[in-house]
């Protein structure tokens, strides 16, 4: 549920409304900000002026948004690869994308494919 406020406060943003003034925000942007590869560190420094605070909306969605688009490529990309018969190149696909992401969750779901990567298809 969170990450979707996040999400649609980012879509908000990017429509040009402005941050609303909600008393639960920094709370909610403290608890998003780890899960996205940010310290709550920096999500207290950008919660200090609207501005900021605007700022750290955007960037988690930004993570999220690219993050999730990254994911869909590389999965796509390796199941591909693996297909073909390759499955080093299904590996490098998932290792390159490995090496940009910073959001933890989805590290995790890449390192779980690459796990598999090896292993034959339940076809």
């Amino acid at each position: 549920m969170a990450i979707r406020q996040v999400i649609d406060l980012g879509l908000a943003l990017a429509n040009g409304a402005d941050l609303p003034q909600d008393p639960e925000m920094p709370e909610l942007l403290r608890r998003m900000a780890p899960q996205v590869g940010m310290t709550r560190a920096e999500a207290d420094a950008a919660l200090s002026r609207a501005a900021d605070t605007a700022s750290l909306v955007r960037e988690i969605h930004r993570r999220t948004r690219e993050g999730t688009y990254r994911l869909g490529r590389a999965f796509g990309a390796s199941d591909s690869l693996k297909a073909s018969g390759d499955r080093a190149g299904a590996r490098k696909v998932l290792e390159d994308a490995m090496a940009v992401e910073v959001v933890p969750l989805y590290r995790a779901q890449l390192q779980a494919y690459l796990d598999h990567v090896d292993e034959p298809d339940d076809t």
